[in-house]
């Protein structure tokens, strides 16, 4: 049997984790707006500014991972059948992930499409489903799709591990692997390998760890905010610099020497946990605020995060595009708060619509419960 420190399963669902993923689709999407820092081509308070808020804001996968952790832990921990098991999770992403490559495919590759034969249309979608390259966000399904393939076995693992009071020993493993694959991609040795679950084992079994101890970490928790918020600015600070340095001394991002991103590979890890404990405390400070037009937004955003992870893209491009129409480009302070406020508003709005359709689940997933 497998034994845990708090119990296996329990009902209902976690609402700080409705919390996180509002913040962790936010924080995707200033990704998505910041990272058009590397445009500019003199580097200026506009792209430290910039770089600090995308250094930052990178928590977004590692957090979604995790919570993808906590999750499965608390559903499936002692026997299940891995038939429900798989179907469940085939059910959860696949249609979702399928349209979306089709529709971004389309997207993307719109002119070229129209004056190509249908064989290689057919292709071309064929190789961005297989190669999650139908548009740059999607690179996260191969990664939940691996976890999810393998997370049978890395449940039995841990659970070997806990039996016997070793899961702390097995998370200071998984540190080791993950960190040394991610400086790893910055070398010859590891270059362009697709293996991407390995960058987030220690996020991943961070989340079941989580879950065995939620209810005590929850009661001992006494870290304040503004400590730990101090301490995510200082770390982003940090790790900015060896790429400041790189821009500082004429390489554009894109041809800043690979073994830069070493130093800041050695930190992420505490970093991302550092960030994690800051948003955990202000989502248990949300509960005890539920009506706060703040909380309430957050809550929102969280409940429909999925869908706007996978369409938010089409807004944030076509506000690009209609902002170069007005020469409002990447040089100006203006460019990155408007495309992140257009990219979330027309996000929400649309998923929050589309919910209301009969099967949204497969479409976006997510259904509205007061859908006719």
């Amino acid at each position: 049997m497998i034994r845990s420190r708090t119990s296996i399963a329990k009902p209902g669902i976690i609402e700080e984790i409705g919390y996180l993923r509002g913040f962790g689709v936010l924080a995707v999407i200033a990704i998505h707006t910041t990272g058009y820092f590397t445009e500019v081509k003199q580097f200026n308070s506009l792209v430290l500014v910039n770089l600090w808020a995308d250094i930052f804001s990178q928590f977004a996968v590692p957090l979604f991972i995790l919570i993808s952790g906590v999750v499965l832990a608390k559903n499936y921990r002692e026997s299940f059948s891995l038939k429900e098991f798989y179907r469940k999770r085939v059910r959860s992403i696949i249609p979702q992930y399928l349209l979306f490559s089709i529709l971004y495919t389309a997207f993307n590759n719109w002119d070229i499409m129209k004056k190509s034969s249908l064989d290689t249309n057919v292709a071309l979608l064929l190789k961005n489903i297989w190669l999650a390259d139908a548009s740059y966000h999607l690179w996260f399904f191969s990664i939940i799709i691996q976890f999810y393939i393998l997370y049978p076995l890395i449940i039995r693992i841990y659970s070997l591990f806990e039996q016997r009071n070793r899961a702390e020993q097995l998370l200071v493993l998984m540190l080791v692997i993950q960190t040394l694959f991610m400086a790893g991609l910055h070398t010859s040795y590891l270059s362009g390998t697709k293996i991407n679950f390995m960058g987030f084992l220690f996020y991943f079994c961070s989340g079941i760890y989580t879950w065995d101890h939620f209810d005590s970490f929850k009661r001992k928790f006494t870290l304040p905010k503004s400590f730990l918020f101090i301490m995510s600015i200082a770390l982003t600070l940090g790790t900015s610099f060896f790429i400041i340095i790189g821009l500082s001394t004429g390489y554009r991002y894109d041809s800043i020497p690979a073994y830069f991103f070493i130093g800041p590979e050695l930190i992420y890890p505490v970093f991302r946990v550092i960030t994690f404990l800051f948003l955990f405390n202000v989502s248990m400070s949300f509960l005890g605020k539920r009506r706060s037009i703040l909380a309430k937004v957050i809550k929102r955003i969280g409940d429909y995060s999925f869908g706007i992870y996978l369409i938010h893209i089409f807004f944030n491009q076509s506000a690009i595009k209609i902002l170069k129409n007005y020469q409002i480009d990447f040089d100006s302070w203006a460019f990155y708060p408007i495309v992140f406020a257009v990219t979330i508003i027309l996000s929400y709005l649309s998923i929050r619509l589309l919910s209301f359709l009969p099967f949204s689940y497969y479409l976006v997933g997510s259904q509205s419960r007061n859908r006719p």
